[in-house]
């Protein structure tokens, strides 16, 4: 199910390099962040599409889980290449670049969701966060599989997001944190991609990164602050940030402000002046600026869209 308001865009320079094309969903343009977004459907939705080739690209904001059922898969996830035998499951952190072979009629689940969801689920504990920080792919022993409840939720998962019904959203929240929970028993240490070092140091360092941003994004702190945070120089943060994530750093903060720019927009009747300040902006009217040309609405008009969906929302819910 789609949200029936016109999605916001981010810029077509948003994609970082240019020669791996970076996608919403594979084929669909690129669309602003969205924290709140989970997305669902079968693997032979798009796959057969497609003669079952979905080839190399990323993600800038979202994780993806595929969840294999029957069938095979030969993929390919940054510099590491594997095939696998359902049942397994392939996890494909944010701007991994990565292409799928499916043997025809090959079954299963794509999850898609944000990575500020992501880390709201992590919570306190940290392993959902730390097992979305490199890619993992791993084949399933059917005994293990049974014993959780892995192909249950995933079958709520994909009847809750074909409703259109009151709650639907904090259902797909709770189910998705649920799955993942399974996932996290059902995967061993070792299950991570074999990549080279250089990989692996590279995906580290984006990660410290994102930590960092989350700890001063409000500062507008520069990058050689960050850079000197992280003891490497601004060249390095900046190709190893386009490398691994497909976009610079200083487009990795500005994604973290929207997204909670967005958040408090939605959530909260704070003015968008105040809204401005406690982003770190001195000027409200820069803030405006900002966030208009990277998502194509002004604040104002995000808050009186959002705002509005929810009161129908709310309203159909009343009349259901």
């Amino acid at each position: 199910m789609r949200d029936a308001r016109a999605p916001h865009r981010f810029p077509p320079s948003a994609g970082g390099d240019s020669a791996i094309p970076a996608f919403f969903l594979y084929g669909e343009s690129l669309q602003a962040p969205d924290e709140r977004l989970i997305h669902i459907e079968t693997i032979a939705a798009r796959s057969e599409l497609h003669n079952w080739t979905i080839r190399p690209h990323r993600h800038l904001d979202l994780h993806q889980l595929l969840l294999l059922r029957r069938g095979h898969v030969h993929a390919e996830l940054d510099a590491t290449n594997l095939a696998l035998q359902a049942p397994a499951l392939v996890a494909v952190p944010s701007g991994v670049v990565h292409s799928f072979n499916f043997r025809p009629a090959t079954s299963g689940l794509v999850l898609s969701f944000a990575t500020g969801l992501a880390s709201q689920l992590a919570g306190a504990g940290s392993a959902i966060a730390e097992f979305f920080e490199r890619p993992t792919a791993q084949s399933l022993e059917p005994r293990s599989l049974a014993r959780t409840d892995l192909a249950r939720l995933g079958e709520m998962l994909l009847r809750e997001f074909t409703r259109s019904a009151p709650g639907r959203h904090a259902a797909l929240r709770g189910l998705l944190g649920a799955l993942l929970a399974n996932v996290l028993r059902l995967v061993h240490p070792t299950a991570a991609c074999t990549a080279p070092a250089s990989a692996t140091a590279s995906r580290e360092l984006v990660a410290r990164f994102r930590r960092l941003i989350e700890a001063r994004y409000r500062s507008h702190s520069s990058l050689s602050t960050y850079a000197a945070g992280l003891n490497v120089s601004e060249a390095k943060l900046r190709r190893v940030c386009l490398e691994v994530a497909g976009q610079s750093p200083v487009e990795l903060v500005h994604l973290r402000l929207l997204v909670e720019a967005e958040r408090l927009l939605r959530y909260t009747s704070m003015p968008v002046t105040q809204v401005g300040y406690h982003l770190g902006f001195d000027d409200p009217a820069y803030f405006t600026r900002f966030f208009t040309r990277r998502m194509s609405v002004s604040p104002r008009a995000f808050r009186a869209v959002e705002t509005g969906v929810s009161r129908v929302s709310r309203r159909l819910g009343r009349e259901a």
